[in-house]
């Protein structure tokens, strides 16, 4: 994390300490920072400062608020198979129904025109696979975007009803989803000096996204060239999941046919490098990956899946150290 976001973070929490509830001075003045960074965080993240935003502690936590709302309870739900386990849950949980729209081999969603839904939920870019799906709204069809993986690195949609921005703090909503303060919902008060640096942060990720995101496309074309087609335990090889044209620069999914990832991440992080054999909410899992067999893997193949995460900081170093100790691990798995 930059020195300047640290800096930022250990002053507001020296500074930050009231209660935002609070009737006095300095709760007013912090509900007044708060509302402040609601709108740089809204500029920062979707490019326009009027977006209404919901303090949350985790997507998991939106996610409920969400399928609690207006927006869902007791609605009809088109979405994928493809999106985050929490997300299918609470949907699942609140929805009258929910039908599940059909994806192509590269794992792009095909949207049909008439599903009867009342809200559309789907990712930007799929957490475990990478996956960037170009989304359009259905007409007369409310549209939530779970943008957790895209949020400070790709732009959001042009259009959108709901989105979920960022998986520590945040998310915006539109007419559904109103409240900008803590009311008795259930959920606690998330730490304002992190909101206030989560603010910062965004801010400053955004001046530099698309210079980041040139660097990071290089960097995963790089990669891509260096573990495509390597040789696996009994005479398969290593293929890119997800085509480059339809990821997100910032994950790269390798499928590793007849090897288990859990293993091989195992064994990399012994070299000091850290992937994951699937989403992080679901790498220790013994279930195999659901993202690989919607896509029409087998259940050994779902087994066999490595995600490899680009951060803003990774350079073309930690790309070819990452490579050649994958190439000794499966040499010696």
């Amino acid at each position: 994390m930059p020195t300047e976001v640290l800096d930022f973070y250990r002053a507001e929490l020296e500074h930050s300490g009231a209660n935002q509830e609070a009737a006095h001075r300095l709760g007013y003045e912090l509900r007044r920072r708060l509302d402040a960074a609601a709108r740089e965080l809204s500029q920062a993240l979707a490019d326009r400062d009027n977006c209404t935003v919901i303090w949350g502690t985790s997507g998991t936590e939106i996610f409920n608020l969400l399928a609690d709302s207006p927006a869902v309870a007791g609605k009809r739900v088109l979405t994928s198979r493809l999106e985050h386990p929490a997300l299918l849950a609470a949907l699942r949980r609140s929805a009258a129904e929910v039908k599940f729209a059909p994806c192509g081999k590269d794992g792009r969603l095909q949207m049909p025109e008439d599903s009867g839904a009342e809200l559309a939920a789907f990712h930007q870019v799929q957490s475990e696979l990478g996956i960037r799906q170009e989304l359009r709204p259905l007409p007369g069809v409310p549209l939530f975007v779970d943008a957790i993986q895209a949020a400070g690195k790709l732009p959001l949609p042009p259009e959108f009803d709901l989105a979920l921005l960022w998986f520590a703090a945040t998310a915006t909503l539109a007419e559904s989803a109103h409240r900008s303060r803590h009311v008795d919902d259930g959920r606690g008060s998330p730490e304002t000096a992190l909101l206030l640096t989560l603010a910062f942060a965004a801010t400053r990720r955004r001046a530099a996204r698309e210079a980041t995101l040139r660097r990071i496309s290089e960097l995963n074309a790089a990669a891509r060239e260096l573990l495509a087609g390597l040789p696996l335990p009994g005479g398969a090889r290593s293929f890119c999941t997800v085509p480059a044209e339809a990821a997100s620069p910032f994950i790269l999914h390798l499928t590793l046919p007849g090897v288990q990832s859990g293993v091989v991440v195992r064994m990399l992080s012994e070299e000091d490098v850290m992937v994951a054999a699937g989403s992080a909410c679901a790498s220790e899992t013994r279930t195999p990956s659901a993202a690989l067999t919607a896509l029409g893997f087998s259940r050994e193949q779902a087994y066999s899946g490595l995600r490899i995460s680009f951060g803003f900081d990774t350079s073309p170093e930690d790309v070819k150290k990452m490579a050649e100790a994958l190439k000794r691990v499966l040499k010696n798995y």
